[in-house]
């Protein structure tokens, strides 16, 4: 398999090697982090976790990008303008890149990776609000939204309080980087969506 057909089946399949990347970093965590500093454990915790919740959009049940597309956008295409490309290209650089990488970052300094928690509740409440834009009762998301991102974020942003890492839980600038990092996704969706339109 040459570099190509490994990008193009990663495509296809990164959903599947997250839940087994997820398993594996859940592991080191315990075993190996929570024992040597539990605010690094906390910060980096957030990553498997997210990887479960792409695990409900993707595969069980699956279907984000479809309930995107015909609920949100409310077109007749099922894999545009929210497609493959953009599905694989923003969840791997997000979630497997840019959250361990700031995760790592907080065992020289806290502070790079005290956003994290709030990114994890901010994407938790993001599936309650488009499950009422979309009048519905689920989409592929909101299940671990509601019982492990929102729930676990919050238990996480009121240690590091607690451990004197904040001065207040919602007032500071850990907030506003996670819900800043939030908002960009539903930006560049609709700039996609414009882009699909002029199309």
């Amino acid at each position: 398999m040459n570099l190509s057909e490994y990008i193009k089946w990663l495509k296809k399949e990164w959903a599947k090697v997250g839940v087994i990347l997820s398993i594996y970093l859940f592991v080191m965590l315990f075993v190996f982090v929570r024992k040597y500093d539990f605010v690094v454990f906390v910060l980096l915790l957030q990553t498997p976790l997210y990887m479960l919740h792409q695990s409900e959009e993707y595969i069980f049940p699956g279907g984000f990008g479809k309930f995107f597309n015909t609920k949100i956008f409310n077109l007749e295409t099922e894999d545009k303008p929210l497609d493959e490309n953009f599905i694989f290209y923003v969840n791997v650089i997000l979630i497997w890149i840019v959250l361990p990488i700031f995760g790592l970052l907080s065992m020289l300094n806290y502070s790079l990776g005290l956003w994290l928690p709030y990114f994890s509740l901010f994407a938790g409440v993001a599936h309650v609000a488009l499950a009422l834009k979309a009048k519905k009762l689920y989409n592929p998301g909101l299940l671990v939204s509601l019982f492990i991102n929102i729930p676990i974020g919050l238990w996480s942003i009121f240690y590091i309080f607690e451990q004197g890492l904040i001065d207040n839980v919602f007032l500071n600038i850990h907030f506003v980087i996670g819900l800043a990092v939030n908002a960009i996704l539903p930006v560049m969706g609709a700039i996609l969506f414009r882009n699909y339109q002029k199309n």
